[in-house]
C-alpha cells in the first residue's frame, strides 16, 4: 500500500509535532536515529498510571508533499511488539527492527504512533476510557548527512528549506533585527525541516526589516540563519 495520507485524515495518521507525552503515558528517547547498518533500535514506554494500559504500535513512512506532512505505509522497518499490555506503573520496551537496507543518498523519516486501545473485554471501561495518542520521529541515515537551511521571506513571514541531505529540528525560534531588536517568534519545538521539505513561519504582527535573521536551536545546538529576499 502506497497511498499516502494528510495527518488527520486516519484516526491513526497524526500531525507532525505531537508532544511525546500523554496522559501517563512516556516515551523515551525523544526521538530515534538508526544507522544504516544498525539491525535494530529500542524505545522505552512507561504508562505512570494506575491502571493497566492497552497499546497499538504502528510505524508510517513519513514524507512533505507541498510543506505538508504526509504518512505512508512502509516496509523498511517494523515495530515489535506492535500490541503491548503495559501495567500500572510499569515498563515496555520496544523494538525497532529493519527489515531491508535503508542505504539512500538521504536520511529516511518516519513515525512511530502509538495509541491507546480501549479494553474491549470491559465495555463500561471502553466507553469511559479517554483514547491517548503519541506521535514519535525515527530517523533512518548515516551521521555524515546534515541539513542546509535557507531562509526566505514571504508577504506571510519566513518559510525555512532543507537543501541538505538530513532532518533538521528547530526549537526556540527568536527573529533578530539588525538594530539589535530581539523578537520572540515561538518556544519550545518550532517544526521538523526534512530534506527537501520546507516549514512556514508566520508572522502577521511582525514587520520584517531588511538584514533580519533568525535564531533557533538546531538539533539542539544554536544557530542563526540569515533570512533573504526572495529571488
Amino acid at each position: 500500500m502506497n497511498a499516502m495520507f494528510r495527518p488527520g485524515v486516519l484516526g491513526l495518521l497524526l500531525l507532525a509535532c505531537l508532544p511525546l507525552q500523554a496522559g501517563q503515558l512516556t516515551v523515551a528517547p525523544l526521538r530515534m536515529h538508526i544507522t544504516q547498518t544498525q539491525p535494530n533500535a529500542t524505545f522505552s514506554l512507561s504508562n505512570g498510571s494506575s491502571r493497566d494500559g492497552f497499546y497499538q504500535l504502528q510505524l508510517f513512512a513519513w514524507e512533505e508533499v507541498d510543506g505538508e506532512s504526509r504518512f505512508r505505509q512502509q516496509q523498511d522497518l517494523v515495530v515489535t511488539p506492535p500490541v503491548t499490555l503495559i501495567p500500572a506503573n510499569g515498563q515496555q520496551v520496544v523494538r525497532i527492527v529493519r527489515q531491508r537496507p535503508t542505504d539512500a543518498d538521504k536520511e529516511l523519516s518516519y513515525r512511530l504512533i502509538i495509541s491507546e486501545v480501549p479494553d474491549t473485554e470491559n465495555e463500561a471501561g471502553a466507553k469511559l476510557r479517554v483514547l491517548l495518542r503519541l506521535s514519535v520521529p525515527v530517523f533512518a541515515g548515516n551521521k555524515d548527512q546534515s541539513p542546509v537551511l535557507i531562509a526566505t521571506r514571504n508577504e506571510n513571514g519566513i518559510v525555512i528549506h532543507n537543501k541538505g541531505d538530513a532532518h533538521a529540528r528547530l526549537s526556540d525560534a527568536h527573529l533578530q533585527t539588525d538594530n539589535g531588536e530581539d523578537i520572540l517568534v515561538q518556544r519550545g519545538l518550532v517544526g521538523y525541516v526534512l530534506p527537501d521539505g520546507q516549514l512556514s513561519l508566520p508572522l502577521e504582527s511582525v514587520t520584517l526589516p531588511t538584514g533580519s535573521a533568525l535564531s533557533f536551536k538546531l538539533n539542539g545546538k544554536p544557530f542563526l540563519l540569515p533570512v533573504e529576499d526572495q529571488p
